[in-house]
């Protein structure tokens, strides 16, 4: 039985094709390295059989050639596990595959995720492999003709703050808008996005809500004790991801809203992500909805009192794994939404 003895070819590449390329100093932007290896059995023949890695494959300092830290927590790091949101080269690039490759001629893959975290300096990275009879091939300096190596350079992470993302909102449509027989509903979208033309927001965590069924993402709610309590004033954050599907609804009224079926028996629908690219901007609703007779019942839901409200606090990451923190003062409720920057 034959066993890899030696290589004939190892060399590494990055996803981008070129020399070099720079990540994100934040321990999430990720960049794609591969190592080529070509091995033999000990006839010096090729060898097919199956390489374990990443045991037997590595990622060096070109200099020291010291291991990179393996799904560490701080300066260079690499993994064999591709982040589905923070895998994207600055300045452009193509993506690499993830599963191990073989040609025909013999040569296999292996494709590692590489990051940094703050206070990385810059990193020329080198291949490594050792084989099953335990003879260790690198391309780091002075190695000879498999010498060779990719430069890494860290950026400074970004921290969003409110004067850097657009706050936008419109007007937006209600399932029940048009029975006004009991119920008036007025509701607009609110948009957080990255103010960017080469970045996007991709995923977004929020806290700060009531998660009862019915009542998902409702923040706050302030019923005027003026005029019978007619006048009903609501906020709502539609945090669930993916946010395409997550509120694709009845003919996309997905968002429940003003649901008061106890003693108003009334709830209506709200059209959200209704704007291009759902998943780069997070969707808000406040809604105005007055009513007659002897006004709105409480207790309906989570709501037992005239004003009660949560602040939202939102956590948001561009494609670069860069974060921006934000938070909503969920007591201006009857007068909109209001984003800030969260200290």
């Amino acid at each position: 039985m034959t066993e890899w003895a030696g290589v004939s070819k190892l060399s590494l590449m990055l996803e981008t094709g070129g020399p070099g390329a720079e990540v994100y100093a934040n321990g999430r932007n990720q960049v794609a390295v591969t190592v080529s290896v070509k091995p033999t059995d000990e006839n010096g023949s090729t060898y097919y059989g199956d390489i374990s890695w990443p045991n037997r494959v590595n990622l060096v300092d070109y200099v020291s050639g010291e291991k990179l830290n393996w799904q560490g927590r701080e300066g260079w790091c690499f993994t064999d596990r591709e982040d589905r949101y923070f895998h994207h080269v600055p300045g452009g690039g193509s993506r690499a595959a993830v599963e191990p490759e073989l040609a025909d001629d013999g040569t296999q893959k292996f494709t590692f995720y590489v990051s940094c975290w703050p206070g990385a300096d810059r990193k020329s990275i080198s291949a490594w492999v050792e084989t099953d009879t335990g003879k260790v091939y690198t391309t780091t300096a002075g190695s000879g003709s498999f010498e060779g190596k990719v430069a890494l350079d860290p950026l400074v992470a970004l921290v969003h703050r409110r004067s850097g993302v657009n706050w936008e909102y419109s007007r937006t449509a209600t399932r029940y808008e048009n029975d006004t027989k009991y119920v008036t509903t007025e509701a607009w979208n609110y948009y957080l996005s990255l103010d960017a033309t080469d970045n996007y927001f991709v995923t977004f965590s929020v806290s700060g809500y009531w998660s009862d069924p019915g009542y998902e993402g409702f923040f706050a709610c302030d019923i005027k004790p003026d005029s019978h309590h007619k006048n009903l004033y609501g906020s709502y954050v539609w945090y669930q991801e993916p946010h395409g599907s997550s509120y694709d609804g009845d003919g996309g009224y997905g968002g429940l809203i003003v649901n008061f079926p106890d003693g108003n028996k009334w709830w209506d629908y709200a059209r959200v992500y209704d704007r291009p690219y759902p998943e780069q901007y997070l969707c808000f609703t406040w809604v105005h909805a007055t009513t007659g007779g002897d006004g709105w019942h409480i207790p309906n839901g989570p709501v037992h009192t005239w004003r009660v409200y949560f602040s939202p606090v939102i956590t948001a990451w561009d494609r670069y794994g860069n974060t921006g923190r934000f938070s909503i003062d969920g007591s201006g409720v009857d007068s909109g939404i209001e984003l800030a920057d969260y200290s």
